[in-house]
């Protein structure tokens, strides 16, 4: 079974927002939309650990850009159990989880581990109040790769000034940099990410 994510919102049209973010961020494959009651509905995404993660930092960011609050939680599995297919497909969450623990007691408790390191950083984010940290350069790396320019260009004018002053300090290459980024309007941060991404592209 692939790498599985989730991101949980509070109303569906921040949800369909964040399935358009992380269907467009990276290649994954929307596995479902689950209201789960209460107003929050949640929505899965499988495909490679990198991808994932990568659709899942862009589905938080989609969602906070409307409503900071709108974003419960999030979180990647990079290696679920072959038997979540049942929790995920609609079976009894009960069933999955007390049956194949007595079965393959080692298995469940490596699982458990590899799944610390992936839990700790996505905790760490969505307690953030902005969206600063959920897009880096990896990600818009990613972008263009698969989407190219004029695609990524446009990810980029959706966001906030404060994320790309945050974003542009991972480009030592830009012409600006310290203050100079600290002060810098929107279009001039975007002239530096067309410059760079233009000539690499």
């Amino acid at each position: 079974m692939q790498a599985l994510g989730f991101i949980e919102t509070k109303g569906v049209l921040v949800a369909i927002e964040a399935a358009d973010a992380m269907l467009k961020a990276a290649d994954v494959s929307l596995l479902e939309k689950t209201k789960v009651g209460g107003g929050l509905v949640a929505v899965t995404v499988t495909g490679d650990v990198a991808a994932v993660k990568a659709a899942v930092d862009a589905g938080a960011a989609a969602v906070e850009r409307i409503n900071d609050a709108a974003l419960v939680t999030r979180h990647v599995i990079a290696r679920p159990h072959d038997e979540l297919t049942a929790v995920i497909g609609g079976g009894t969450p009960d069933e999955p989880e007390k049956e194949p623990v007595p079965e393959t007691a080692e298995e469940p408790a490596a699982e458990v581990l590899l799944e610390i390191p992936a839990e700790e950083p996505v905790e760490e984010s969505s307690n953030e109040p902005e969206t600063v940290d959920t897009i880096n350069r990896e990600t818009v790396d990613l972008w263009m790769k698969q989407d190219g320019l004029e695609e990524t260009m446009k990810i980029l004018e959706d966001m906030k000034v404060t994320e790309l002053r945050t974003l542009a300090r991972e480009y030592p290459e830009f012409s600006i940099a310290g203050r100079e980024i600290s002060k810098a309007n929107k279009p001039l941060l975007l002239e530096e990410f067309g410059k760079y991404y233009g000539q690499n592209d």
